[in-house]
């Protein structure tokens, strides 16, 4: 067993981190990405301190040796679930045990984490999402974020995870030989979140650089008070068969409104929807409450990416008195995989293959922008007028414009937006990274980051027609 104070020899190499210990009398290496399974807590003696592998990046880039204290192993603590549900309904979020306050810690994780190990081939990646609103104590939010970036970091789990008092929304890539253990840490560790239903992406693929895990005031930020209305009210849920087979046999086109954004809907829908051009989801809410007005009494379809915004929309309507709301369960994520796997089904019985009734791209918030139902191609190039339906951001990052770019308007603009400034801007960048060695890892990921204000707002960054008749008349862009 481990005594209570052992000296440790931490080293650290670009890209790679190392804790060294006598366990048994025999020195052992352990990489830090696996501290959170050892149950062993590190903290540096001196400024500054960490737990587990949250240390500054100033380490990362050259050797150092540092003497700390290891507390013993609790590996009663460490299997104990991290949540519970009490006899009276309540919930519980077991406190961790750091040294150093919850606070400051997880500030440091949040702040401070590189990756220390190399993650997995990114072929070798599923992407799940999923989400769920249960009341959660605001004392308690910490504590999961702590969990969070400690337990899936161990795990090679990359992607966004938020939090709040309303309860988890999740968006994350986790290796493919580990999907079954994160499930199972799930089913053990938060119990409090029973109704999580993971929604896989269509394609494979790591489509996440890190972990991030982000405490919010709202899931998704519409501006309503959650005591106005009774999020506990959901709509009904179609799975995705029963949503193609009841729009499909309709006589009459549907009240079905796309919630999401003007620059989702532009790349693929479903036939007949009602696509308010909205910037945001507060937006989005105002437009739905318009459409349905008067509308009690009918039939209201509505759906989105993975499901969450129609789940807090449907509660509003439900609220004031909407008799029948349905919505699309899993979003247009789950409809693109049934599409794919009913395909796959007809091409193996050799019957008639089924026929969407979603046109082209399901827009995905990750580096990925986007991934096909269809082949039906509905948008342009917003340079060239070409018909494309691949977005991209400009490579100069203090632009980042959010645009549909064809290969070669890509490769002509060298990545950018089109503009003169942008264009120059990432040329000389290159001129910069050709005189330093290639093995630098500071090049990795490396974009032209001026670290100033950005050029354009959201509203107007994911505006590019905007911006770019602006730019031709030679005027400042406004909404």
């Amino acid at each position: 067993m481990l005594s209570s104070v052992h000296r440790l020899a931490l080293r650290t190499a670009p890209g790679l981190f190392f804790r060294t210990a006598k366990i048994h009398g025999e020195r052992s290496v352990i990489p830090l990405a696996s501290s959170v399974n050892t149950g062993l807590e590190i903290v540096a003696r001196g400024t500054p301190r960490a737990y587990g592998h949250s240390f500054p990046r100033a380490f990362a880039s050259s050797s150092t040796t540092l003497n700390a204290t290891v507390g013993p192993i609790d590996r009663a603590a460490r299997d104990k679930p991290h949540s519970s549900i009490l006899p009276d309904g309540k919930i519980r979020v077991r406190a961790p045990n750091v040294r150093d306050g919850l606070d400051k810690v997880t500030g440091r994780l949040q702040r401070d984490f590189v990756q220390r190990t190399p993650l997995p081939p990114s072929k070798d990646y599923v992407t799940l999402s999923f989400y769920q609103f249960r009341p959660i104590a605001d004392e308690d939010l910490a504590k999961l974020q702590y969990y969070f970036l400690t337990d899936l970091r161990a795990m090679d789990v990359v992607g966004r995870i938020y939090v709040s008092t309303e309860g988890i929304n999740a968006q994350i890539s986790c290796p493919k030989n580990r999907v079954d253990a994160f499930k199972a840490y799930y089913a053990r560790h938060w119990p409090i979140f029973d109704k999580i239903r993971f929604n896989p992406a269509m394609s494979e693929g790591r489509a996440f650089k890190k972990l991030h895990v982000r405490v919010k005031d709202q899931l998704v930020t519409d501006g309503i008070d959650n005591s106005t209305f009774d999020l506990s009210n959901e709509p009904t849920y179609l799975t995705p068969e029963e949503w193609h087979k009841e729009l499909d046999s309709l006589s009459q086109p549907p009240i079905l409104i796309d919630m999401r954004n003007h620059y989702e809907s532009a790349i693929g829908h479903f036939e007949n929807s009602i696509r308010p051009d909205v910037t945001t989801f507060r937006e989005n809410v105002d437009a739905m409450l318009d459409i349905c007005k008067g509308k009690e009494d009918q039939d209201i379809y509505m759906y989105c990416t993975g499901g969450i915004r129609c789940t807090r929309s449907g509660a509003l309507l439900k609220s004031k008195g909407f008799k029948s709301v349905k919505m699309l369960q899993g979003g247009v994520t789950a409809y693109g995989r049934y599409i794919q796997e009913q395909r796959a089904l007809a091409l193996g019985s050799r019957r008639n293959d089924i026929k969407s009734i979603y046109k082209g791209k399901n827009f995905t918030f990750d580096k990925r922008l986007g991934e096909p139902i269809t082949d039906d191609v509905l948008a342009k190039c917003h340079t060239c007028g070409t018909p494309c339906d691949s977005y991209c951001n400009c490579s100069n990052m203090a632009c980042n414009l959010l645009m549909i770019s064809c290969p070669t308007c890509r490769e002509k603009h060298e990545g950018t937006c089109g503009s003169s400034s942008c264009v120059d801007m990432v040329k000389e960048l290159k001129v910069k990274q050709k005189q330093i060695k290639q093995d630098h890892p500071g090049l990795i990921g490396m974009k032209a980051r001026l670290g100033i204000k950005p050029f354009y707002e959201h509203r107007l960054r994911v505006r590019p027609s905007t911006v770019l008749e602006g730019r031709k008349n030679k005027i400042q862009p406004r909404l």
